[in-house]
This record gives C-alpha cells, sequence and structure tokens, in this order.
C-alpha cells in the first residue's frame, strides 16, 4: 500500500476559544474568539485579577462522502415543483 504525502491529505482545522476573569465575571465567558486569549491576558497585567482562557481544537481528516439518497431527494423535489 502506498501512502500519499501528508501534504496531499484533506485536513480542516477549527478553534473555539473563549475566555474570562474569575473577579469581573464570576468565571462566565466574557471574550469570545481570535482576540480573547489576547484579552484575557491584557486584561490580568491591568488588573492583576485572575483570567481563564478555554481553546478547543478541532482536526478533521477527509471528506464525508456524499449520500446518494440526498440526489434522490432533491431530484424528486424538482421533479414535482411546478
Amino acid at each position: 500500500m502506498s501512502r500519499r504525502p501528508a501534504s496531499a491529505r484533506p485536513t480542516a482545522t477549527s478553534r473555539d476559544v473563549r475566555a474570562g476573569c474569575f473577579t469581573c465575571h464570576d468565571g462566565e465567558a466574557r471574550w469570545f474568539g481570535p482576540q480573547a486569549q489576547g484579552t484575557a491576558a491584557r486584561h490580568h497585567d491591568a488588573t492583576g485579577h485572575v483570567t481563564w482562557t478555554d481553546v478547543a481544537l478541532s482536526v478533521r481528516y477527509g471528506h464525508p462522502k456524499s449520500d446518494p439518497r440526498q440526489l434522490d431527494i432533491e431530484a424528486a423535489i424538482t421533479a414535482r415543483t411546478p
């Protein structure tokens, strides 16, 4: 079995970042997205408060196979549309 190079592997990644301050927000997430971690760090530097950041990284390899039933449904809908 031949292996293809890792650079040819279809890969998709996504990150979910949320952060907050235990003092100001009772531990609830206040900042979201790509700037959340930096915002939490700057907030700590400015106030001395304990802040936190959670980062979830998702990696997917390959593409989902198409479901032939979906094409049948779309064809049926198109056929019934006047």
